[in-house]
């Protein structure tokens, strides 16, 4: 295979920047997009040079042009059939977190992965952040010991919750990353989960979400999220308009780790306040998206190309954070400890489907 030749579904802030990603990449062509919006759609096919354009994702995945792969980017409801009927059609998939909005269709495209024999990614940009791998390697080497507890927080903007919040849960949307941190990094099933859901703004659906993971062997991870920042925070990422607050610390019996998102050496003061870049998750620099986002998608590209399933992506354990995130809602919503047994294998759990609210 000279070149893998792709289609981007979805061109919104993530699309736009996955496509500056795979056109920079020069074992990849970028040889249509795909959006509902007829003037992005346009503009981008132009700017980026990709001579196939189409608004309808069926009309791309059936025939349109002869593609090897598929990236998805588009609103989390959509993962799920787009990825399903790409596998369907024979392409190697990624698609942005979450891979589906229930444990039950990640199950099915985990399956339908195997069965048709194509490559199926999810994209956990943390698993490529270096500071996050070299965390991994250290645990994996046993300098940590035996890990004890883990405490994960992922806060972002209140204006966030107005775009995505009251359709999605906090652990679905963002805090999924941490999720998977828990286990990419522990490495032993998830047995128990115990959460609490607040809803401090008023607003449908909680804005505020504390979990207790229990894994096998004994490991406890905390997970705090919300989507309580104000507008006046420190500025980490710009090209999502807004602020991600998160930390990390892992206790081990040999060593204890911490990792801050807002404590940069670099800042910025200007006349509006001061902004702290993030520049190891998708930096423009050089002319091109560098950091985590650019090595995941090349990583995609890469098992595309040898037939090699990739070592730091897991199709399997994106599945299992789902299971996760719908024992987090079912507890907070029975308010009660749940088993992950409770969960796998049955239908999704949908807060939103009843009418009872936490706060």
């Amino acid at each position: 295979m000279t070149k893998v030749r792709v289609g981007l579904i979805g061109l919104g802030r993530f699309g736009r920047l996955h496509a500056e990603v795979l056109t920079s990449l020069p074992e990849v062509e970028l040889v249509t997009v795909c959006d509902v919006r007829p003037e992005v759609l346009t503009e981008m096919a132009t700017e980026f040079g990709v001579p196939i354009h189409v608004s309808d994702y069926e009309v791309l995945l059936t025939g349109t042009a002869a593609l090897d792969a598929v990236l998805i980017a588009t609103p989390d409801p959509a993962h799920a059939p787009m990825a399903k009927l790409a596998l369907e059609r024979g392409l190697h998939v990624f698609v942005e977190k979450p891979l589906a909005t229930s444990h039950h269709e990640a199950s099915i495209l985990a399956r339908t992965a195997r069965e048709v024999g194509r490559h199926l990614q999810v994209g956990f940009v943390l698993r490529y952040e270096p500071r996050h791998a070299y965390l991994k390697e250290q645990i994996r080497a046993g300098r940590l010991g035996h890990l004890a507890t883990l405490r994960l927080k992922r806060h972002v903007p209140q204006a966030w919750f107005h775009i995505y919040g009251r359709t999605v849960h906090p652990m679905l949307e963002s805090t999924i990353h941490d999720i998977d941190l828990c286990v990419w990094y522990i490495g032993t099933p998830c047995q128990r989960v115990y959460a609490v859901d607040r809803s401090f703004l008023g607003l449908d659906g909680p804005d505020t979400s504390l979990a207790m993971l229990e894994f096998e062997g004994g490991t406890v991870a905390v997970v705090d999220a919300s989507w309580l920042l104000p507008a006046g925070a420190p500025q980490t990422t710009p090209e999502l308009g807004g602020t991600i607050d998160a930390s990390l610390e892992i206790v081990g019996t040999e060593a204890t780790a911490r990792l801050d998102f807002l404590n940069p050496s670099l800042s910025v003061w200007t006349r509006e306040g001061t902004a702290y870049p993030e520049l190891s998750l998708w930096p423009h620099l050089m002319g091109s998206v560098r950091g985590a986002l650019r090595e995941e998608v090349a990583d995609f590209i890469h098992s595309v190309r040898t037939g090699q399933a990739s070592t730091i992506a897991s199709v399997d354990e994106a599945v299992t954070g789902l299971a996760i995130v719908e024992a987090i809602q079912l507890s907070a919503h029975e308010q009660r400890p749940v088993q992950l047994t409770e969960v796998m294998g049955q239908l999704p759990f949908n807060r939103r489907a009843t009418d009872a609210t936490t706060s």
